[in-house]
């Protein structure tokens, strides 16, 4: 089958998604399936994906009202898992190379999915992607601008809050401009006045103000590394790359808490646990950033007068190797941290030696029922992100590299990672190898692996944070006009020159 005849199968699909005909989706997915089993390249490969995944997307949009809110969604896991198959299947092959915006069209698809399970700021990346290669392509443009109101939403700093909506409003005007598709159109357009009873947004003018990236030339050039791969726990670094955002001003908002909760006036002990996560993240962040800085410099002193034996194959021994895997492990072991955060500030009582992340929302195998009433957006968003991480033997219903991540993380810490040069075709290297005790990897995946779990970790801390808001405004709205006093937070010196 060429794909003149996979299109074609595309139009049939299509047409079964308007009239909501979900029995013939089923079949057109079996069908899928089935061609998936063909020799087929690369690109057909994707465009099989693709379709099987706007299937799964038809099913899950036909859903009652009372199912939007389910945690749990195999139609969504199925879409999203789809998706990334076909994305990573397209990053393989040279830009253009497709000659259609095939490519778009799903990135801008998985952005959508990820954000209607509360990963707005994920979403948002994906689609300022897809903008950095297409500025014009509309629906990109739209669903980035409603992810920008869910995102401002959700924070506890008023400021943000406006340039948020704000940004929301001027590009959504953008998405008419350019011409969203015609089904979307009307959606588009009463999204635009609906901001607009919030406020005049086209009186409102906003310039990012310019700011010190720091004295010294290395701490300018760590600032602006961080801003350019989106690394500062601060929302404005999803709008922009400027100084204005080149810090970590990111924290919990206001918590109510009982008087007899909080002892000899010291704060709730979940800001102690955040200012270490946050810590924790922005060390790992530093040593990753060394390390790439260090691997293009001589070799470190630190190396020097080492007797090492050269295995004749190409494989790296360094400082900045292991300042990566040391970053790995840190940031890796944040989210297990995190989840005492959730163990507390949800109350849920879960033993000590048996809190993980994966494992702090269950409750006899099963979503613990606190959160399976919640609507809490962001921490749905978050539990989200506990469904990518597998055992070694284990695969994700989400995630195609979750294996791998799950190798890397335990032959660093248990066993034997085995980094070589970029060069190597560590492919063929994994086929002939006993990974058992060992697995190869070369630099360039370990650094490209480590970066894309800083960047998940960073949403995770924001999500709490956001999760965190959502439930004091619960509070606030119950307590009504009870009596309620405040305590303040001191910032630790280092903070007071933000």
């Amino acid at each position: 089958m060429n794909i003149k005849q996979i299109d074609e199968l595309a139009k049939g699909i299509d047409a079964a998604l308007d009239r909501n005909d979900i029995d013939s989706i089923k079949i057109f997915l079996i069908q899928l399936e089935e061609l998936s089993q063909n020799d087929l390249t690369k690109i057909e490969l994707s465009k099989v994906s693709f379709f099987k995944a706007n299937c799964y997307s038809g099913i899950r949009n036909c859903q009652s009202i009372e199912d939007l809110w389910n945690w749990n969604n195999s139609s969504l896991e199925k879409e999203i898992y789809q998706l990334r198959v076909a994305r990573s299947l397209l990053l393989d092959i040279p830009f253009g190379e497709d000659k259609t915006d095939l490519r778009f069209r799903v990135t801008t698809n998985l952005a959508s999915a990820l954000n209607y399970i509360g990963r707005f700021i994920e979403a948002i990346d994906l689609w300022d992607e897809v903008l950095e290669y297409a500025p014009k392509f509309a629906m990109s443009v739209a669903n980035r601008a409603y992810a920008l109101s869910y995102y401002g939403k959700h924070l506890y700093d008023l400021s943000h809050k406006i340039i948020f909506l704000n940004e929301s409003y001027h590009q959504t005007k953008l998405a008419l401009k350019f011409g969203v598709e015609k089904h979307a159109q009307i959606d588009v357009q009463n999204w635009l006045k609906f901001l607009l009873t919030m406020h005049n947004w086209e009186n409102v003018q906003f310039q990012p103000q310019k700011e010190s990236r720091g004295r010294s030339k290395y701490e300018r050039l760590y600032r602006t590394w961080c801003l350019e791969h989106k690394l500062f726990l601060n929302p404005l670094n999803d709008l922009w790359k400027d100084d204005i955002a080149a810090n970590d001003i990111f924290t919990l908002p206001s918590i109510i808490t009982g008087i007899e909760d909080v002892s000899y006036g010291s704060p709730p002990e979940v800001y102690g646990i955040y200012n270490q996560l946050k810590q924790e993240y922005i060390s790992a962040r530093y040593m990753l950033f060394e390390a790439i800085n260090e691997s293009q410099m001589e070799i470190h002193f630190s190396d020097k007068k080492v007797l090492l034996y050269d295995m004749l194959d190409y494989r790296k021994y360094r400082l900045w190797i292991e300042k990566i895997k040391m970053a790995f492990l840190s940031i890796f072991s944040i989210f297990d941290k995190m989840a005492y955060l959730i163990n507390d500030y949800w109350k849920l009582n879960l033993s000590a030696r048996n809190i993980g992340f994966k494992s702090c929302w269950l409750k006899n195998q099963q979503l613990a029922p606190i959160f399976q009433q919640s609507k809490n957006l962001p921490l749905r968003g978050l539990y989200w992100i506990s469904r990518e991480f597998v055992g070694i033997e284990e695969e994700s219903a989400l995630q195609p590299e979750a294996w791998h991540i799950a190798k890397i993380r335990n032959h660093i810490a248990h066993k034997y990672l085995k980094v070589f040069d970029g060069f190597v075709d560590i492919e063929k290297l994994r086929k002939s190898k006993n990974q058992d005790w060992e697995y190869p990897i070369n630099d360039k995946e370990l650094l490209n692996q480590t970066l894309k779990l800083l960047s998940l970790t960073r949403s995770a801390l924001m999500y709490i944070s956001m999760a965190i808001y959502v439930e004091e405004q619960n509070k606030k709205n119950e307590l009504g006009d009870g009596i309620v006093g405040e305590l303040e937070l001191y910032q630790i010196n280092n903070a007071q020159r933000l």
